[in-house]
């Protein structure tokens, strides 16, 4: 059920700061239609269940204030909420998704986020289009995906979205600093994210890090690229797909602190644990 509690500002400041409130959305049934990725099989829906199960009593256990709303049975990406708002300090900007199937999950999420008390600072209007996968906020920077030079159009943003974002930013006194991707990468906090003060997780193969300044980055190995794809809850603690194994030894001698849960029914599709949960307080 979606719950009333009043929620103060600031809100998200960085993406590395102690998560806690998020919200969620169970999968259903539906989720074995997501399109799986290159050489994979198709998730196995009740496997995805009992995951994401796993992952809201792991958050729970950690001090979060978990929000859980009622499942779409309709739609196979009714638990990707991470990608349908972006919060920031002062309240929530709104996404605009290429999948106008997804533009209900928009509206059912910004209800919710109204009944928390959170302010709703603006939406992509159209034809722009922005997923909030696309965007990882770190103290006054916010990195957002570009296509790669040559790379053609990105499939879940366009630039009239990226320069309504901008706008946003530089009132709330962002400076937006562009990350090229491969063209594979459906969302940049597949491959980058901000899991501290002053560092990142990424897969150099996949996302140009020359912009990435005064950051330390911990580099996932060729092969486990979407390894990168952590959801921070901490400075330097993250929840990581235990499938990436090796990964998860680099991060581990990199001193940084990992709960490790299967969720490659999900990654299956190039799902990562960032785009389970929308992080709506973090201290």
């Amino acid at each position: 059920m979606v719950m009333t509690k009043s929620i103060e500002r600031p809100y998200v400041v960085s993406d590395a700061g102690t998560l806690a409130s998020a919200i969620v959305r169970p999968p259903t049934l539906a989720v074995a239609h997501l399109s799986p990725l290159q050489a994979e099989p198709a998730p196995i829906a009740e496997r995805a269940i009992e995951a994401h199960a796993v992952l809201v009593t792991t958050l729970r256990d950690r001090g979060v204030d978990v929000t859980v709303l009622p499942p779409d049975a309709d739609v196979p990406t009714g638990a990707l909420v991470g990608d349908l708002a972006l919060i920031l300090n002062d309240g929530a900007l709104m996404m605009r998704p290429s999948d106008p199937e997804r533009r209900r999950d928009v509206m059912a999420l910004e209800a919710a986020l109204t009944a928390m008390r959170v302010p709703i600072i603006g939406r992509i209007e159209a034809p722009g289009l922005l997923d909030a996968g696309d965007v990882a906020i770190a103290g006054n920077l916010a990195y957002v995906a570009v296509p790669r030079p040559g790379a053609g159009l990105r499939s879940r943003s366009n630039e009239l979205g990226r320069r309504q974002f901008a706008a946003y930013a530089q009132a709330r006194g962002l400076t937006m600093i562009e990350l090229p991707v491969a063209p594979t990468v459906a969302r940049l906090r597949n491959v980058f994210n901000v899991i501290g003060g002053d560092t990142v997780i990424a897969a150099p193969e996949r996302v140009d890090l020359v912009p990435v300044r005064d950051m330390k980055v911990v580099e996932v190995p060729r092969g486990e690229e979407y390894a990168a794809g952590v959801l921070a809850f901490g400075e330097r603690r993250v929840i990581a797909n235990l499938r990436f194994r090796e990964s998860i030894r680099v991060f581990r001698k990199a001193k940084i602190e990992v709960e490790a849960i299967d969720l490659w029914e999900f990654g299956k599709a190039g799902v990562s644990p960032a785009a389970l949960v929308l992080a709506v307080k973090r201290t």
